[in-house]
């Protein structure tokens, strides 16, 4: 099937939600912000710092690079469409939130304060989910705003990655009743392995546009 070219309204959504997910990234970086000179050994005591944003700017960029392939296979929006990405947006200019919190948690605060904040941002991780997955079966259910029928393939595979996401933000705060910083550390190999599934997607010799040809084989 010859996709169409025409996309009403993707152009607007995707600046708009590049624009939020730049700025996000941009109030991550002023959490690195030293106040005056410091030392060698002063910025290594910041190493909580450096790993919440770590957590953090993988979030953001795992939800900037979903958001691009999730976009570039739909044809035309709808409000619902709009809202629902909204509530993407939403979580996703939540992260800086947890991740100042979770730095000065593990500096400054005890084990309440930590667990406090890992909670903070698991529940930031579940709002995004949430929305993501919301809006993948809604695209799955009107295959009219995708470009092509395969495309809906792809909608309920991200959409079970999205489940998984979702299970892991459970789990890690399960994790943090026994060490806030291991959930922590749990999260940023998970992450990180997402990342990389992602990237083994989209360079695998055996995909088709962005589909394997099993699945669309299964699809068709």
């Amino acid at each position: 099937m010859e996709k169409r070219t025409k996309r009403n309204g993707i152009g607007r959504l995707e600046a708009f939600s590049d624009a939020v997910l730049a700025i996000v990234l941009t109030l991550l970086v002023l959490e690195l912000l030293p106040v005056g000179a410091q030392s060698p050994a002063q910025l290594l005591d910041k190493w909580p710092s450096y790993l919440a944003y770590l957590a953090a700017f993988l979030t953001i960029g795992i939800t900037w690079l979903n958001h691009n392939e999730q976009m570039s296979r739909v044809y035309r929006t709808t409000p619902v469409v709009l809202l629902l990405n909204l509530g993407v947006l939403l979580g996703s200019s939540l992260v800086p939130w947890p991740t100042a919190l979770i730095s000065e948690a593990l500096k400054e605060g005890d084990y309440a304060d930590q667990f406090a904040a890992m909670i903070v941002f698991a529940s930031v991780g579940v709002i995004i989910s949430v929305t993501w997955i919301a809006l993948d079966l809604y695209l799955v259910a009107h295959p009219e705003l995708l470009n092509t029928p395969e495309d809906a393939v792809w909608m309920r595979r991200h959409a079970l990655y999205s489940t998984g996401t979702l299970t892991i933000s459970v789990i890690s705060v399960g994790l943090a009743v026994f060490s806030p910083l291991a959930a922590l550390v749990s999260y940023l190999v998970v992450a990180a392995a997402f990342l990389l599934a992602r990237l083994h997607e989209r360079t695998s010799p055996d995909t088709v546009d962005g589909e394997t040809a099993d699945d669309t084989a299964a699809d068709g």
